[in-house]
């Protein structure tokens, strides 16, 4: 694998990772029409907003920016959960083994996770597998954004 590595964003990459995400979800966004929901049509002062009150990381592929990750800390009773929401490669650089060596990065940097959380599109096989693929399971929450597209919950315990 080539030269993977995370950066945590400031305010001055809201734009990058605004393009970057637009990219990234617009085929998504294409097949499923989430007017409502979809990455691809957030602004960049939201994006600017996530990158305020949580960790979002730019990921690079050598030097070339080809996504992003955002991970947020919530705790209950004393467990620490980790929430991925969202993360995402641009599809020129799918299927290169990006997301996986992504997913080990945060597993190792964010050891205090005692469960890590995340939602994806239940019709989307590709991301599913992913994430069963790295340990996650389903939860049972569903949320139907329309008649095209319901949103799942995932966790993996540590």
């Amino acid at each position: 694998m080539k030269n993977i590595r995370l950066v945590k964003a400031s305010a001055e990459n809201a734009e990058l990772i605004h393009s970057l995400q637009k990219d990234a979800f617009m085929p998504l966004y294409e097949r499923y029409h989430d007017d409502g929901t979809s990455p691809a049509l957030e602004t960049v002062s939201s994006v600017a907003e996530k990158i305020a009150y949580s960790d979002f990381l730019i990921i690079y592929l050598d030097d070339t920016p080809v996504g992003g990750v955002r991970v947020r800390r919530f705790e209950n009773d004393g467990d620490v959960a980790r929430n991925i929401s969202p993360l995402f490669v641009i599809p020129e650089y799918w299927d290169k083994g990006i997301g996986s060596e992504v997913m080990k990065i945060l597993f190792d940097n964010y050891d205090d996770a005692d469960k890590w959380t995340l939602a994806t599109i239940e019709e989307d096989a590709r991301n599913c597998h992913f994430y069963e693929k790295h340990g996650f399971v389903r939860t049972g929450n569903k949320s139907v954004i329309n008649e095209l597209m319901t949103i799942i919950g995932y966790e993996k315990r540590c």
